[in-house]
């Protein structure tokens, strides 16, 4: 991802253009000295500039990255956030793609596009553990979303054999997955009409760190709400969606849901 973005490449240039200026003084200074002097000097500027200009452009990338996924995840606007990252994950090869292409199919899928943000999952084939678990754990929602039950189920069958192929090699991940499987099948239980965890439900949503987190959990409780005719319950998380969704699904199929017990 080191040169991903333009800035990122901009700011390798610059870095660059200076270690060529630090050379060419090398050599303007160098006169009447051994040959080897300027030689070794434009050797070591060299490769220290490489480098420098490398770490300098990996961490404007990494910024950058970080900037448009905030479209996202911060102001929960999925259109403007794919606006500016449809043709990134195109850029890179190997591992970081599936993972690239994962950013993106959040944005598909937080938009609506629960099709397009399969059709974006499956562009590539994981080769490791961790991007199984991850094409996994970004799938079932999409399926979940389309009430296809079959597919989710087999998405959520492959995390689950994920979680317990890293449960000793890498507790981290495997803890990870383990918090979306619960809650994905959570939602395949409420889709099924059968019981859900509330209070592991309530607690998840008190724990998680992203508000796209807290607003698939919040839709769950108000499926599982309506099923019961709770009505406080229901009311209290349609409120949420619809003041918390931005310009997310969650908000248009909250107000979808306006008056349900009339």
């Amino acid at each position: 991802m080191t040169f991903l973005f333009k800035s990122s490449r901009i700011a390798a240039g610059i870095i660059l253009a200076l270690t060529g200026v630090i050379i060419g003084m090398i050599w303007l200074r160098s006169g009447g000295k051994a040959l080897y002097i300027p030689i070794v000097g434009t050797i070591l500027m060299a490769g220290i500039g490489y480098f420098a200009a490398r770490l300098f452009a990996n961490i404007v990338s990494s910024t950058e990255n970080t900037r448009r996924l905030g479209y996202l995840h911060i102001d929960l606007d999925p259109k403007k956030f794919i606006a500016s990252y449809e043709k990134i994950p195109e850029k890179v090869h190997g591992s970081d793609q599936l993972t690239l292409y994962s950013y993106l199919a959040d944005g598909y899928w937080a938009d609506g596009q629960f099709k397009k943000a399969i059709e974006t999952l499956e562009k590539t084939k994981p080769d490791t553990p961790a991007l199984l678990g991850l094409q996994a754990s970004k799938l079932a929602p999409c399926y979940l979303a389309l009430g296809d039950k079959a597919a989710a189920s087999h998405q959520l069958d492959r995390l689950s054999a994920v979680i317990e192929k890293t449960k000793t090699s890498n507790p981290p991940l495997s803890k990870n997955f383990l918090e979306s499987y619960t809650i994905y099948r959570q939602y395949l239980a409420a889709l099924n009409a059968q019981e859900v965890s509330v209070d592991y439900l309530k607690s998840a949503f008190t724990k998680a760190e992203y508000t796209l987190r807290r607003l698939e959990i919040a839709q769950i409780l108000v499926m599982d709400g309506l099923r019961h005719h709770n009505e406080s319950e229901t009311a209290e998380k349609l409120t949420y969606l619809k003041e918390h969704g931005g310009k997310t699904f969650f908000r248009s199929w909250a107000i979808s849901q306006d008056k349900p017990f009339a």
